[in-house]
């Protein structure tokens, strides 16, 4: 399956008033319910940061996958948040959070999520394709970055 197969432009946020994990948390939620993936933003808060109680989401060099599975998301769906640098947030290097892919499946779902994470992470060891997402400046732009590195 691929990433962008789950995504959609309007799942693709450049918001640079964020500038807080639950800032981001809250965003993400709120656009969800709002595209109706989500049917309550509040609980997919919850569960995202239930997650994120087990280990930090947050990789290497600006870079966060948070992610939860959930019985109030409708459908699979990859989003992908450009903040500000997220102070409270960061990564396994120390380095503050400003791209972020959400990840967000139904609970009752197989292990999708976990092919999508594994997915996004190797991806994201690419150091070009970090930074051409950090580039990106529109949800077109993002979407064909990772079509073509899905090719």
């Amino acid at each position: 399956m691929k990433i962008t197969d789950l995504m959609m432009n309007d799942l693709v946020i450049f918001d640079e008033t964020i500038r807080s994990k639950n800032e981001l948390f809250e965003r993400l939620a709120n656009e969800l319910e709002r595209t109706k993936r989500v049917t309550k933003a509040k609980k997919i808060m919850k569960d995202l940061y239930k997650r994120e109680k087990e280990t930090s989401t947050g990789i290497e060099d600006g870079f966060g996958i948070p992610h939860a599975k959930s019985k109030h998301v409708l459908e699979p769906t990859v989003c992908f948040i450009h903040t500000e640098k997220l102070s409270d947030y960061l990564g396994l290097d120390g380095q503050p959070i400003e791209c972020s892919f959400a990840i967000l499946v139904p609970s009752k779902s197989s292990d999708i999520h976990l092919d999508i994470l594994s997915s996004l992470s190797r991806k994201l060891m690419n150091e070009g394709f970090r930074k051409e997402l950090k580039a990106a400046r529109s949800g077109e732009e993002v979407l064909s970055i990772i079509n073509k590195e899905e090719s």
